[in-house]
């Protein structure tokens, strides 16, 4: 027979192998979203760290200034403000930071002590929301 057309069986197949893709792949988006916010999490926490040692080879002040309105943070001498040492910018990611308890930057002294316990929260488009942490000894907790 010349007949061109599916059975019953074919359709229901292939309609069970949409509705399986379709599970999977939103599983998958939000597991991508998920770990591309851990990688920007760990990344603020890699240049918080990283001020801080800066701060204590160079025996000066450093800071560490999260912009509310840009989703980067930069990092600058205390004694020269606006000397940029290092950026991270972390546009497009879905990470934005909701508030900084002690002001809008984290200063290192060249003791390698933070200035204030402060405590960085993080917000993600999907609703994730995480600490860090940088106590007064200087010690970045993610």
């Amino acid at each position: 027979m010349n007949q061109k057309g599916m059975t019953l069986v074919e359709l229901t197949a292939v309609m069970a192998i949409v509705g399986i893709l379709v599970c999977l792949s939103d599983g998958l988006v939000s597991a991508a979203t998920r770990y591309q916010a851990r990688a920007v999490r760990t990344e603020l926490a890699a240049e918080l760290r990283a001020a801080r040692h800066l701060a204590m080879t160079q025996r000066e002040k450093v800071r560490v200034v999260f912009e509310p309105s840009l989703p980067r943070i930069r990092t600058e001498l205390v004694a020269a403000p606006y000397t940029i040492l290092r950026t991270y910018s972390f546009g497009g990611s879905g990470v934005t930071v909701e508030s900084v308890s002690s002001g809008p930057a984290v200063t290192f002294y060249p003791s390698g002590r933070s200035a204030t316990p402060t405590t960085v929260t993080l917000q993600h488009s999907r609703g994730g929301r995480w600490h860090m942490t940088v106590t007064i000894t200087g010690r970045v907790n993610v």
